[in-house]
């Protein structure tokens, strides 16, 4: 496939998903599904002259990424989140509005997504590179397990612009890409890239190899997200403390055993929304029977995960 004009698809198939990214960006091949059923997106066009793509799996998958000789990725965590693996298996943890991923172009990389997880992916040429600060500043977050930050204020300003072209693209993808906004664009997000870049001196929460006791609680908690569980109950399915489990999803997930437990049931919640089988007015049904009882908690909560309202995704969802 070429980087010229606008592409959008919509498909069950992972295969054809693969083919698709395969040809737009880098090889890749699927390596682990946990679903027959999927719903991938990809919308593609080009903005002069990178590449920009948005990707939606639609389930739980892992994804293995070749390296390319001129080809360096910039992925960003709109809904959900994703782990990123490099060669030795370390993984580092990637959420929306939390961080970014900045990967050169030598570096193969093996992904994870959840059924929520949306990205939108810039892959950036030699030109832009410099413009960002060079290659030993792309080498130096790839190396070094550092990531773009996005809980600063520079890197809130380029998250937030990420979501407005990824608002855009949804409005009308072919004006977008054909109509110069994209184009206008460009050296507003590379601008703002490089002030996140220097913003971003810590290392990412690790995510690998996830100890068994995590896994165990985890296990736990997707198998029962529709009951009223407490920590007492996550902590005996465990085996361990409670606080080597806290300390321990904080290391390895970026988040309490609690936290993780209502990101895992929002994903269900949206999951049922992005269906379009639900009106407005399913919403409270819907999020009560995965456990949500407040219902403006549960409103915030899920515009902070997947950034818009519940019922803007009814809507949404309902438009397609």
């Amino acid at each position: 496939m070429t980087q010229a004009g606008c592409f959008y698809q919509l498909s069950p198939s992972l295969d054809a998903f693969q083919a698709t990214m395969s040809g737009l960006l880098r090889p890749c091949r699927i390596s682990q599904k946990s679903s027959l059923h999927y719903r991938t997106e990809v919308s593609h066009g080009s903005m002069r002259p990178f590449g920009l793509t948005a990707i939606r799996i639609g389930g739980q998958a892992r994804i293995a990424v070749d390296a390319h000789r001129d080809m360096t990725l910039l992925q960003v965590p709109l809904q959900g989140q994703f782990v990123s693996r490099d060669r030795r298996g370390d993984g580092l943890l990637y959420g929306a509005g939390l961080n970014a991923q900045l990967v050169d172009a030598h570096s193969p990389i093996d992904l994870e997504f959840e059924p929520a997880t949306r990205m939108l992916i810039f892959n950036l040429n030699d030109s832009q590179i410099e413009l960002i600060g060079g290659k030993a500043v792309v080498e130096q977050f790839t190396y070094k397990n550092r990531v773009i930050a996005l809980d600063n204020a520079a890197g809130k300003a380029f998250y937030q612009l990420a979501q407005f072209v990824m608002r855009e693209i949804e409005v009308d993808r072919a004006a977008f890409f054909n109509d110069g906004l994209a184009n206008r664009l460009e050296d507003c997000l590379l601008l703002s890239l490089a002030a996140a870049l220097e913003a971003s001196p810590q290392p990412c929460v690790r995510s690998g190899p996830v100890p068994s006791y995590v896994q165990r609680a985890e296990r736990f908690m997707a198998d029962r997200l529709r009951d009223p569980l407490t920590l007492t109950d996550i902590v005996e399915a465990a085996g361990t403390s409670a606080r080597t489990l806290h300390r321990t999803f904080r290391d390895v997930r970026g988040d309490t055993p609690l936290g993780v437990l209502k990101r895992m049931r929002l994903e269900r919640v949206h999951a049922e929304l992005v269906g379009g089988k639900c009106a407005t007015g399913d919403i409270t049904r819907v999020a009560m029977s995965w456990g949500f009882n407040h219902m403006s908690l549960f409103a915030a909560d899920y515009r902070k995960q997947f950034g818009l309202a519940p019922s803007a995704t009814v809507i949404q969802a309902r438009r397609r």
